[in-house]
């Protein structure tokens, strides 16, 4: 079977699980070069989502309703995907370890939403994103412990948020690699989208069957 046969014949969720995240990533590409006064070293991701600044380039009106209407678009794709996780899995563990997830897409939806013109309120929505989404890797990393076909995946997501932590506490004591936070904040968005396909793929390879049964038995 060809890949564009496995793509159609993927259920609905499973589609949103690994293309909604693309959206993101595209949409922030575009706003990039629509705004080619922005420097990774110098500005934040959230000044791409800016209606009225002058000062990255002639096209920033339209760069700022691409970004953050790709935030948006991919915060309620992702959130319609994470609640079916949520319905789906038996797994108790498992169930609280998704709740900071949702939690966590409802504040991206919000950054699209306020976005910097709305002051402090794009403050706070971005700071809500970025401090939960580690909650849910920690969780469900410790939560799958108990499956030794899934421990892999639990190292991955109790140490991936550390490398996260390390760039914005090098943020805040001032490093001098940058002035702004758009390498923290593109490192923490790589590291959630790859940890989210991860474990869409297994999902999709039948590798978490485990957690939709009712059984609390440990392999």
């Amino acid at each position: 079977m060809s890949l564009s046969e496995k793509i159609t014949n993927m259920p609905k969720y499973t589609k949103i699980g690994f293309f909604a995240p693309l959206i993101a990533l595209s949409t922030i590409a575009i706003a990039i070069l629509l705004s080619p006064g922005f420097d990774w070293f110098g500005n934040a991701l959230s000044d791409l989502g800016h209606y009225t600044r002058t000062d990255l380039g002639p096209y920033k009106l339209i760069g700022a309703i691409v970004f953050n209407g790709g935030l948006i678009i991919t915060g309620i794709l992702m959130l319609l995907y994470t609640i079916w996780f949520l319905k789906w899995t038996k797994d108790i563990p498992t169930k609280i370890g998704v709740i900071p997830l949702v939690i966590s897409l409802a504040f991206l939806i919000g950054i699209g939403i306020f976005s910097e013109n709305f002051g402090e309120l794009h403050y706070w929505v971005s700071v809500g994103f970025f401090l939960t989404f580690p909650f849910s890797m920690w969780f469900i990393g410790i939560g799958w412990l108990r499956f030794s076909n899934l421990r892999w995946f639990s190292a991955i997501s109790i140490l991936l948020p550390f490398l996260s932590l390390y760039l914005w506490g090098d943020y805040m004591l001032g490093t001098p690699m940058w002035s702004n936070v758009a390498i923290p904040e593109i490192v923490t968005a790589l590291s959630a989208i790859v940890w989210l396909w991860l474990i869409n793929l297994m999902k999709y390879q039948g590798k978490l069957e485990m957690l939709g049964e009712a059984s609390e038995s440990v392999e």
